[in-house]
């Protein structure tokens, strides 16, 4: 920049002198260089960034609040603490009733019961029952009469369970032929004596994870009027385990002991032992229960299977069914009575009977009144246990033949509605198709059709209706005559029972019951029809 200026100051005067001398002579301008401009160097600053410092004094701060005053147009009430309300639920439950009744053919009927009530510790309880009747046949009386006592108490790791009952069964033979025959009332007098006592132990996991057992012991003693003695033994042992969310493992011990003794005959064993271990999985909409059977009995070893499986194929509306499943049942003296009490003749050659089921169906609901239940399959029994007519006595009585193979094809079928606590109704269906036996021509005295129908309707809460209509088919039965067997068949009947009860108050209230109003006297052993319409009314009283 110097140079520039000191050259424009150089030919300033050069050329005026120049013009002074010649004005017609050109100017000229001489560049001694080229311009270049450059800036300087910036200086860099260097930052560092800081938090300020804490302040930590605390500051005062000041409010002024004014004052405002309401006046209200009324006085609030003291607040005082209300009392808790007591604990009504105990003295609205009704733990004692007394149900009286009397009917025709002389039945008288007395019930009580009596209960201790909720309890933290314990509970027990109290039942009788006691009714007979007298029929238009000679000696076709019989009479009941139950007495129980059971109670349980409770700890904080088990609940410990008892009972102790007796049970006595009076029955005639009168099923013999009246004309031909002249017996006195004790010669056909039978009565049946039973004295059951059970205690059984059952634990109180504290969570859902722990081991689950229910061990129970019963004892039996079993008689009747000809000295007849049975006492049985019963062990009963069930385990569970859950192991994961959704799968247990199951364990049952089972030892079912029955010593027979008549008079001065050899006593007869008839035992049974078992052992159920199986293996359960339940998920949502799917449940299947795996496992096996091994059973000792008739001095034989048996391994049973023990499968059940059911699969939502639509949740809760259709579900699938199915299983193969195989169980003993036992054919002692005490069972074959309660199952046919004109049953005399009990021996040695007795076996216990093997049931063997395969069967698949479905059920369900459908919407939010109707279920329905429905089950398809192959039954077998083994060594069946059937009742004959002793024709050597008069047919006063009945005899047992060993059935070795009985097989059947299986139909059960039944549809519930049920509109809350107001109306229900349900009708079911049982059909065995005999296809298959071993040993006899017939299924003797064995029922192959029945059908239920149930209805009951509530009008307003006080006044109950209930009505029972059933279908029994016949069945087949044999008389042996001059070493022959001569065969027959029942005939089918229906009988319609119906009852009804009338709350008066909430402690009293009146009750009738009217069976066999078709007034069909009907044989389901053979030589023993059933009474005809009888009526039977009472009173319960609740307190």
């Amino acid at each position: 920049m110097k140079r520039i200026y000191i050259a424009f100051a150089l030919a300033f005067p050069l050329s005026a002198l120049a013009q002074q001398k010649d004005s017609l002579k050109q100017e000229t301008i001489d560049i001694i260089s080229k311009y270049q401009p450059k800036l300087p160097n910036a200086a860099k600053l260097n930052l560092t960034a800081s938090l300020p410092t804490v302040d930590t004094s605390r500051p005062r701060l000041g409010y002024q609040v004014p004052a405002l005053n309401l006046n209200f147009m009324y006085q609030p009430v003291q607040i005082r603490p209300l009392a808790l309300g007591k604990d009504t639920t105990s003295l609205q439950l009704q733990n004692n009733y007394v149900k009286l009744g009397y009917g025709n053919y002389n039945t008288p009927l007395i019930q009580a019961g009596f209960g201790s009530g909720r309890q933290d510790k314990y509970n027990f309880g109290v039942f009788f029952n006691y009714t007979s009747s007298k029929g238009d046949i000679q000696y076709q009386d019989v009479s009941q009469m139950n007495i129980l006592g059971s109670g349980t108490y409770f700890t904080p790791l088990f609940e410990v369970n008892a009972s102790l009952g007796y049970n006595r069964n009076l029955v005639h033979y009168y099923g013999y032929d009246h004309a031909a025959h002249d017996y006195s009332k004790d010669d056909v007098k039978q009565a049946f004596n039973e004295v059951v006592a059970k205690v059984g132990l059952k634990n109180r996991p504290q969570n859902d994870w722990g081991f689950q057992f229910q061990p129970q012991a019963e004892f039996t003693i079993f008689g009747d009027k000809y000295k007849r003695m049975e006492n049985t033994f019963v062990l009963k042992a069930p385990i569970r385990k859950q192991i994961f969310e959704d799968i247990w493992l199951k364990a049952e011990g089972l030892v079912d002991l029955s010593v027979f003794k008549e008079d001065n005959n050899d006593q007869i064993n008839n035992n049974i032992a078992a052992i159920h271990p199986a293996v359960e999985i339940t998920k949502p909409g799917f449940v299947l229960h795996a496992g096996a059977n091994p059973t000792w009995t008739n001095g034989k070893f048996h391994l049973l299977p023990d499968i059940v499986n059911e699969s939502h194929l639509i949740r809760e509306k259709l579900i699938l069914s199915s299983g193969w499943i195989s169980y003993f049942q036992k054919n002692n003296f005490r069972n074959l009575a309660t199952e046919n009490p004109w049953f005399n003749s009990y021996g040695p050659d007795m076996l216990n009977t093997r049931i063997e089921e395969k069967y698949t169906g479905i059920k369900g609901t459908l919407g939010n009144h109707f279920n329905y239940n429905t089950k398809f399959g192959a039954i077998t029994w083994h060594n069946r246990a059937l009742f004959v007519n002793d024709s050597i006595n008069g047919m006063k009585s009945f005899q047992t033949r060993n059935e070795e193979e009985l097989r059947a094809f299986q139909l059960h079928a039944e549809v519930g509605y049920i509109q809350e606590e107001k109306f229900q109704a349900r009708v079911s269906v049982d059909w065995y198709d005999f296809n298959k036996q071993k040993t006899e021509l017939k299924p003797w005295h064995v029922q192959p059709f029945k059908a239920t129908l149930f209805a009951q309707y509530t009008f307003g809460k006080k006044f109950h209706l209930n009505a029972n209509l059933y279908t029994l088919s016949g069945t087949y039965y044999v008389l042996r005559s001059e070493g022959l067997d001569n065969m027959g068949k029942t005939k089918a009947v229906q009988d319609l029972n119906a009852g009804a009860e009338y709350n008066v108050t909430k402690n009293f209230n009146l009750w009738v019951n009217v069976n066999n109003l078709f007034s069909s006297k009907y044989e389901r052993w053979h030589g023993y029809p059933s009474y005809g319409l009888n009526v039977l009314g009472g009173v319960t009283v609740k307190f």
